[in-house]
């Protein structure tokens, strides 16, 4: 876990969050939260996150603790995230989509208060569920609820161009990015000292040679588009035995079907079960597509942009590494997700997939 700094200003107290509160309808009377007790939690490198324990009066409709999204206030990770509108993004995500997305496992949403002009988010604790671990990986029933997830946040707007075209919405495939290639290169010349031991023979040759080719790579990319989280990996879901909540949406976008789906694939499953179980998973996801009515997306179709899209993790992963902060941990965690990418790019065959430069 991270080292956390709280904000000298110590941001989250009774007044935050019991206008938040307020807001939502659960507390009525001011003196049903006399104090917070607030502990670090989380492995995030866009957010300081946070438990807040609630000293309630008796009896009263608040929960006995929230979780807290605080912007980070200072340093390269903190200008980053503001000029990527991250905290934003993720708010609107909250706010308007997120209550026309059914059956989406995600937590319960509270409301927000601002910081230095960003929003923190006030966030369900989740009782009983555990944070996925990036670094050892997903079990196969991990997975399966990951997978199982995708149909839900992609059919609402599947192929809604108008939808798509909303500023606020990323784009990582099918359209120009500024500086992609530039940034990418660079922060893999900053980073690849300090892994390159940790890397598996042929995954620092796959991701120079895709830095090469990312922006071809990512223009290249056609359609069919719909929702897409673009960070959806493990440590960004909590897990109960059979249940799964969906967590930081700040990456959301507009992109390819696959993105997600390989992504999770390429991040967070070891390379022995990906190997075992992502030919039925894709089909799996394919299937759930067309039960709600997309029957372009067959089979044959989703195991080709799957294998294309098994580079999405480095297009995200390895400018992050580069431009923030990162512990022991977090360059750990990224060597881990880079071996198993080029493992998944060396399976697949997806070098076939990048255009000519």
């Amino acid at each position: 876990m991270p080292s956390f700094q709280a904000p000298a200003a110590a941001p989250v107290g009774v007044e935050q969050l019991l206008g938040v509160f307020r807001s939502s309808g659960l507390s009525t009377r001011p003196e049903e939260l006399v104090d917070v007790v607030v502990e670090p939690i989380g492995t995030g490198q866009m957010a300081d996150t946070v438990r807040c324990r609630l000293q309630r009066t008796t009896p009263t409709a608040l929960p006995p603790s929230c979780v807290v999204k605080l912007p980070i206030s200072e340093g390269q990770t903190a200008a980053t995230a503001r000029h990527a509108a991250v905290y934003e993004r993720e708010l609107r995500f909250y706010q308007e989509l997120r209550p026309e997305l059914t059956g989406l496992r995600c937590p319960e949403f509270y409301g927000s208060f601002t910081i230095d002009g960003e929003p923190a988010l006030v966030l369900e604790d989740v009782q009983g569920a555990t944070q996925g671990d990036q670094i050892s990986g997903s079990t196969g029933n991990q997975a399966a609820l990951a997978i199982d997830q995708l149909a839900k946040l992609q059919g609402r707007w599947w192929g809604d161009a108008a939808f798509g075209a909303q500023e606020w919405l990323q784009r990582r495939a099918g359209a120009p990015i500024a500086d992609r290639q530039r940034r990418y290169l660079a922060a893999w010349e900053k980073t690849k000292d300090s892994v390159i031991d940790e890397l598996i023979p042929g995954a620092a040759e796959i991701i120079e040679e895709y830095g090469q080719h990312c922006d071809a790579w990512s223009q290249a990319y056609r359609g069919p588009f719909t929702l897409a989280h673009h960070d959806y990996r493990l440590d960004n879901m909590l897990y109960s035995e059979d249940d799964i909540w969906v967590l930081d949406w700040q990456t959301l976008g507009w992109g390819p079907p696959a993105w997600d789906l390989a992504y999770f694939m390429g991040s967070s499953v070891p390379a022995e079960e990906r190997r075992r179980t992502e030919r039925f998973l894709v089909e799996r996801h394919a299937k759930q597509l067309r039960e709600i009515g997309i029957d372009s997306w067959t089979d044959a179709t989703a195991w080709e942009c799957y294998r294309q899209m098994a580079y999405s993790t480095l297009l995200l992963t390895v400018p992050a590494a580069g431009e923030l902060q990162c512990d022991p941990r977090a360059k750990k965690m990224f060597a881990t997700m880079w071996n198993r990418t080029a493992s998944m790019v060396q399976d697949l065959g997806s070098r076939e997939f990048l255009p000519a430069v």
